[in-house]
């Protein structure tokens, strides 16, 4: 079998949530002892080194499109690949090869804040091209049971068209004594900052705990951007600016397992998830869950972590504080949480993906 990924995900390191199972993926390949080989597409140069079994192409990128569209397919025949998969819900039209694309999420056409403010042409595009692309994949991938059933409601995929297998964890979560990068009794929120992230929420929560817990702090860790600068102002308005620490964008070189290890809680009351990494990246830490009880969220935390309505705060306060002040409880949920954890282990996931491509082939 030769495949071949667009790994543009990729190309400027591992900091996603699409780049870290890709990676897992590639890393396992690259240990398998048979004749499998790997074609990775990129527009520069991929700063990972995954052995003999994996070859990187380069394919310079002007206009997205074009690459998409034109580049890739030729380059698809000449390194003669049978099997073409894409971590994105874009594959060529003309394609040379089976393709297999991954459809995460439907975000941008059911989340009601983000659809609202697209353009015209971005809703057309994401609803017709989106749908195409689906249509003309030899298979769709996804990772949840709640995106499967949006897929073939919205795109309208036949259901045994559609693979469902989840994200897989990176080797570096689990529990670990080391030394934490924050002093003290932490909250810990990971994520971006956009709307969706409802981390404001977790902001107001924080608020109502304050004082029954003085010497807690809430750690928000992620790129300073999108609500970035109106989650600053609302810490500033409810008088938290010693309590709430910004630290920025985590990378794995950040070694992000030592920041989940050290928290009380980890927090996460999203409004919409395709899956859900960090809640499981927590729970493989040992740190117990409160995260919403919306969209896929569920299908990942189960029954171990606390789910609540994401737009009621003082419920997601009281989640917070029953964890904090219940040693009993807070022992169950760590114990299901690394049990739960060991499904998504990278080996196991990426054995699933490869099995998957190899019967296609």
């Amino acid at each position: 079998m030769r495949v071949g990924i667009d790994a543009r995900e990729i190309q400027n390191g591992v900091y996603t949530g699409i780049g870290r199972p890709l990676a897992n993926f590639l890393h396992y390949f690259a240990s398998l002892d048979n004749e499998d080989t790997c074609v990775l597409f990129s527009a520069q140069e991929i700063p990972i080194d995954f052995g003999p079994k994996v070859k990187k192409v380069v394919i310079p990128e002007k206009l997205t499109f074009y690459w998409d569209q034109w580049q890739l397919p030729e380059q698809l025949k000449k390194e003669g690949v049978e099997i073409f998969y894409s971590p994105y819900y874009k594959i060529p039209f003309l394609k040379p090869c089976r393709c297999v694309s991954s459809i995460l999420d439907l975000m941008y056409l059911t989340f009601g804040p983000y659809y609202k403010r697209m353009p015209w042409w971005s809703k057309l595009y994401y609803a017709t091209f989106g749908r195409a692309f689906a249509h003309r994949s030899d298979r769709v991938l996804t990772c949840s049971e709640y995106s499967q059933r949006d897929i073939q409601r919205i795109y309208g995929v036949k259901p045994e068209k559609i693979k469902l297998i989840p994200l897989s964890l990176g080797d570096i979560y689990r529990p670990e004594s080391g030394a934490s990068p924050v002093k003290g009794r932490y909250l810990l929120y990971v994520g971006n900052f956009k709307i969706h992230k409802n981390v404001i929420n977790i902001i107001k929560a924080f608020a109502l705990l304050e004082n029954e817990f003085p010497d807690l702090k809430l750690v928000l860790a992620g790129p300073r951007e999108y609500e970035y600068n109106a989650l600053v102002a609302k810490v500033h308005d409810c008088h938290l600016d010693q309590k709430v620490i910004f630290l920025g964008k985590i990378t794995q070189e950040d070694k992000p397992h030592l920041l989940y290890s050290g928290a009380e809680v980890f927090v996460m009351p999203s409004l919409y998830e395709g899956f859900g990494l960090p809640p499981l990246e927590a729970m493989a830490c040992g740190v117990p869950v409160v995260a919403s009880n919306t969209t896929s969220i569920p299908e990942v935390v189960k029954d171990a972590g606390l789910r609540v309505d994401p737009m009621d705060v003082k419920a997601i306060a009281e989640a917070i504080k029953r964890i904090l002040k219940d040693h009993v409880l807070k022992q169950e949920l760590i114990a299901r949480g690394l049990r739960y954890a060991k499904e998504y282990e990278a080996t196991k996931v990426s054995r699933m993906l490869y099995d998957f491509l190899k019967g296609l082939s």
